[in-house]
């Protein structure tokens, strides 16, 4: 599964807790997901929009708009 996302997507465990929120334009691959689980699990908790962007700092997703 890869590609760009059409819509915001919210990933959750096992329990249906958050792990991240994904917004449209994200690009999602395998790499990608791998890296937010293990940041997921490093963490302990949820990632905010800011652990994404320390992850994916060219994702222009994740810039923020004026």
């Amino acid at each position: 599964m890869s590609g760009k996302l059409k819509e915001p997507r919210v990933i959750t465990d096992h329990r249906r807790e958050p792990v991240c929120i994904l917004p449209a334009g994200f690009w999602f691959d395998d790499e990608r997901w791998e890296k937010i689980w293990q940041r997921f699990e490093e963490k302990g908790e949820a990632l905010s929009h800011d652990d994404l962007r320390e992850m994916f700092p060219d994702e222009p997703a994740l810039k923020t708009q004026p």
